[in-house]
């Protein structure tokens, strides 16, 4: 081989290895991205609750018994679903049964006494009609006829006294019937048992624990928690209570449109309204001044929630259409001036933007860019920064909320 093949062989090689060099270098100084393509679109403004909510009922009544008795029958189980008016626990009616028969045979006697004086008054009634024209006339003696009105007098009194009696004994009856209905404990709605505790054969546990109680703070002043008998809730209508910053309390208005989303339920969006903004600022110690505010769930929702489910939840207080719109987490502030990074030529560009309103996935850009433009969404990709080539790893899309 002569020099001057050698020397072109060894040139050939440094270009390549020049050219390798350069791909190389090429290679690792591009940076792959994801990208938001500029659109326009609907926007919402909202707030976000401080922290989660959860599923309520709207109605919830916790039942106890009227009576210290023991249980008959247990009609029903935890989780059961009642109907108003069904017996869930049958308390010992024995003696209640025993006063009611009194009452009626207190009843039968009323009656048969009124029936008896209202004849006699009858007669007398009759005798003193027949004795007055002749008294009246002088054909009758003074003392005749006064005797004849005494007794329409006595007879009327001893009337009046068994009409009293016959109330009297109705209204025993009626206590009776009510101290007996009170041995039934009955659903007062229909809803779900979301607790029962009571067993046939023992006195509630209510009760144990009420004279335990008792005797605890007659003893050494301390109470003891009881828990309830039976809790019923009506989980056909739902409610979410979830705390919302004190600030917003004077924009938060009854009616506005809330979007919720549950860990129980992570893939879909839940539709409601606002019920109820609670007057008073609270305050605990884990958390900041909030306000409590009810919110209802809309009948589109085709999905129920579990009651106790945790709840985030959106209040939308504006919505615009026809809004230019990117993400949220693309838009970047520094020193009080956002920007956003977006591709031009195969390289970043930076540019500064001015927003509108925001939500929780999307924000409104007024100026600094154009529908259609790209808009780098993964910022947290090492070495970005305006100059730096990219490549777009992602299919381009806009970005929406989970339906």
């Amino acid at each position: 081989m002569t020099t001057r093949t050698k020397r072109l062989l060894y040139i050939g090689i440094t270009v390549v290895i020049i050219a390798l060099l350069a791909f190389l270098y090429y290679r690792r100084n591009i940076i792959e991205v994801h990208v938001f393509v500029v659109k326009k679109g609907s926007i919402e403004r909202t707030i976000t609750g401080v922290s989660s909510g959860s599923v309520e009922p709207l109605q919830r009544v916790k039942l106890q018994p009227l009576l210290a008795l023991k249980v008959k029958e247990v009609n029903f189980r935890e989780g059961d679903r009642v109907r108003k008016g069904d017996v869930i626990v049958k308390l010992d009616d024995a003696e209640s049964l025993i006063n009611l028969e009194i009452r009626k045979n207190a009843l039968a006697s009323a009656e048969f006494r009124l029936h008896e004086t209202e004849e006699r008054y009858r007669l007398a009634k009759q005798n003193f009609d027949r004795a007055k024209p002749l008294f009246d006339e002088g054909i009758m003696p003074d003392s005749t006829f006064d005797e004849i009105k005494s007794q329409l007098t006595v007879t009327g009194k001893e009337h009046e006294i068994a009409k009293n009696a016959l109330n009297e004994a109705r209204l025993g009856i009626r206590l009776a019937e009510e101290g007996l209905e009170k041995t039934n404990i009955r659903a007062p709605f229909n809803g779900v048992i979301s607790f029962l505790n009571a067993t046939a054969g023992e006195l509630p546990e209510y009760y144990l624990n009420s004279q335990t109680s008792m005797v605890s703070q007659a003893n050494v002043a301390t109470t003891i928690e009881t828990e309830p008998f039976c809790e019923l809730i009506d989980d056909s209508v739902l409610k979410v209570e979830v705390p919302f910053d004190e600030t917003d309390v004077m924009v938060i208005k009854r009616d506005q449109k809330v979007i919720m989303t549950s860990d129980a339920s992570p893939d879909k969006a839940f539709y409601g309204s606002v019920m109820y903004v609670s007057p008073v600022v609270s305050k605990t110690a884990e958390q900041n001044r909030t306000v409590d505010v009810e919110i209802n769930f809309s009948r589109l929702n085709q999905e129920r929630l579990p009651v106790g489910a945790s709840v985030d939840a959106e209040i939308i207080l504006e919505t615009k259409r026809d809004a230019v719109i990117v993400p949220t987490n693309a838009v970047i502030e520094r020193d009080s001036v956002r920007f956003v990074y977006t591709i031009a030529g195969g390289r970043i560009k930076k540019k500064s933007v001015q927003t509108g309103i925001s939500g929780w996935e999307n924000i409104e850009i007024l100026e600094g860019v154009a529908e259609g433009d790209e808009v780098i969404t993964s910022l947290d990709v090492a070495g970005l920064e305006e100059g730096k080539r990219v490549k777009v790893s992602n299919e381009p899309k806009a970005m929406s909320r989970k339906q």
